[in-house]
């Protein structure tokens, strides 16, 4: 735009402006008459001096043709330089327009972008908040699974605690019914080798002596029957435990492998 503004500013015709100028100015308000060169010659000096341009020197005498022609020279230079300061100032001006341009669009530009950057910023704010949320509710869950956890391990503990009290139980009442049975099996036998069929009265005394005691032997083995029972339900409930355990650690994500 400044080279544009150049040569605009070259093609311009000075002697058309005066003419233009001088149609709008009628002769009683022109500048510069006959009677008033000296004075129009000491203002347009200030006006010079003003644009730092060196301001023509007046001779006393202006009536001798060397003397006007000094002065003509005098301010056709001085007035040249008007005109390259004028045509600078003018391009000054035009380079001032664009960089106010220019600046106004980058202040437009920056606007609009930090506009975008806060919009950006409520977004990443507001992913925050819901991770931070997320986060917070996975932990309560964390913490609730690692209390259930925590129960049913304690659980385990004492289902493996009953059982081993079962098994031990068993074996011992186990070993008591070996040892009574044997015992009864051991009356039998003697009880049978001493009958006599001659005394009834012994025998029905045998008899309700061996019903007593194949009673007690179905009595033990019946204690027996419900002690083994017992203990394969609470194996079934450990493993229905241990099954539990899994599957909720399964769910939660929490943990890939439980050491129960």
């Amino acid at each position: 735009m400044n080279a544009i503004s150049t040569g605009n500013y070259l093609k311009r015709d000075l002697r058309s402006m005066f003419a233009v100028r001088n149609n709008c100015i009628s002769e009683e308000t022109a500048f510069c008459k006959q009677d008033n060169l000296h004075q129009s010659l000491n203002t347009l000096n200030e006006e010079f001096e003003s644009f730092g341009i060196s301001s023509v020197t007046i001779n006393n005498d202006l009536q001798t043709l060397e003397s006007l022609k000094d002065l003509s020279i005098q301010v056709t230079n001085a007035a040249w330089k008007m005109i390259h300061k004028h045509r600078y100032l003018m391009r000054l001006h035009d380079q001032l327009i664009d960089l106010n341009h220019k600046t106004v669009n980058d202040n437009v530009n920056l606007k609009n972008y930090v506009k975008r950057l806060k919009e950006d910023i409520q977004k990443k704010e507001h992913m925050i908040c819901k991770t931070e949320e997320k986060e917070r509710r996975l932990n309560v869950k964390c913490e609730d699974a690692s209390r259930n956890l925590k129960q049913e391990r304690d659980e385990i503990r004492k289902l493996k605690k009953q059982i081993q009290f079962k098994e031990t139980q068993h074996e011992h009442e186990i070993r008591r019914i070996t040892q009574s049975s044997q015992k009864l099996q051991e009356q039998l036998r003697k009880s049978a080798g001493s009958f006599t069929p001659k005394d009834k009265l012994l025998q029905k005394i045998h008899e309700k002596e061996l019903i007593s005691y194949k009673q007690t032997i179905c009595r033990l083995e019946e204690n027996n029957r419900h002690m083994l029972e017992e203990i394969n339900n609470l194996k079934e409930a450990l493993e229905l435990h241990q099954t539990g355990i899994a599957l909720h650690i399964e769910a939660s994500g929490a943990w890939t492998n439980a050491d129960i």
